[in-house]
């Protein structure tokens, strides 16, 4: 491996969208939409083989995606990683709305030693996502 980045081949990256394999898509994708807000921008097959959520179906900005696709055995979805969405100033109100909608709440949220507040929530398949506040927006 090169470390002289003349030897880089440049690319700009604009999107990046984790993969969930999961037990039940339309049952992930309704909680998605239903319990975290986020929008479905669409579904392959009947019944779904593959789809996708967006946080902004307006595409205004950059926006968080996740695809959903059928869990590929009978064992457990991988759950080991965690997806990281950072939000604006309103992650007290959105932690709130998540608790009042009954979302598994793993970690409550603080103010944590190295600066960001943030919380952990967990999906029906044990998915866990990581709400982040940077401190200039907290």
């Amino acid at each position: 491996m090169s470390s002289d980045p003349g030897e880089l081949v440049p690319f700009k990256p604009f999107g990046f969208q984790p993969v969930f394999q999961v037990r039940d898509i339309a049952a992930s994708l309704v909680w998605y939409r239903d319990k975290l807000g986020f929008t479905i921008d669409f579904v392959e097959g009947d019944p779904p083989a593959h789809a996708r959520i967006v946080a902004d179906p307006t595409y205004a900005a950059p926006t968080v995606h996740l695809r959903f696709e059928p869990l590929q055995s009978e064992k457990a979805p991988f759950a080991g990683a965690e997806v990281w969405m950072h939000v604006d100033n309103s992650i007290d109100v959105l932690y709130e709305r998540y608790v009042e909608r009954g979302v598994k709440i793993v970690e409550p949220i603080e103010d944590k030693p190295w600066g960001l507040r943030m919380f952990v929530i967990e999906d029906p398949d044990g998915y866990r996502l990581v709400i982040v506040a940077e401190p200039a927006s907290a």
